[in-house]
């Protein structure tokens, strides 16, 4: 990553080494990005972050003090600008992701049922292929 004397904002690509209390350090690479589009997972970090905040302003090769669980401090390695579509393929990801969270809960909350319904009210069966065909026409009628 090229690193530029630019100070650390909304969109930056950094790349930052954690230094623990014992020493040891591990490197993180991530581009700052607003809260709705945050995802972690693929390196996307809100702004609003204790460790964001703690880093907006700073430039490469500042060590930043940050104490949060074991870490001490932050050293920035480098900053630079941050890839416009990462940030739309992890929407697209986070999505999805929710869609899969949905219809698995659905299904257990259907076995559920089923399973507490029987001795209640009768038997429940649970057609979980008719639950899954039905999943992708809520999305498409909610377009």
């Amino acid at each position: 990553m090229e690193s530029e004397n630019i100070p650390i904002a909304r969109g930056s690509k950094v790349l930052l080494e954690l230094v623990d209390q014992s020493g040891g350090v591990e490197q993180v690479e991530f581009t700052l990005v607003e809260s709705k589009r945050a995802d972690l997972k693929s390196g996307l970090l809100d702004e609003n972050t204790p460790l964001a905040r703690a880093l907006i302003g700073h430039q490469a090769g500042e060590v930043v003090p940050y104490t949060a669980g074991d870490l001490k401090e932050v050293r920035v390695l480098s900053v630079g600008q941050g890839e416009a579509n990462a940030v739309a393929d992890a929407a697209e990801k986070r999505r999805e992701s929710v869609r899969k969270a949905e219809t698995q809960s659905e299904l257990i909350n259907q076995l559920n049922f089923a399973t507490a319904s029987g001795s209640k009210w009768g038997d429940y069966d649970v057609d979980v292929e008719k639950l899954m065909e039905q999943r992708p026409q809520k999305e498409e009628d909610s377009e």
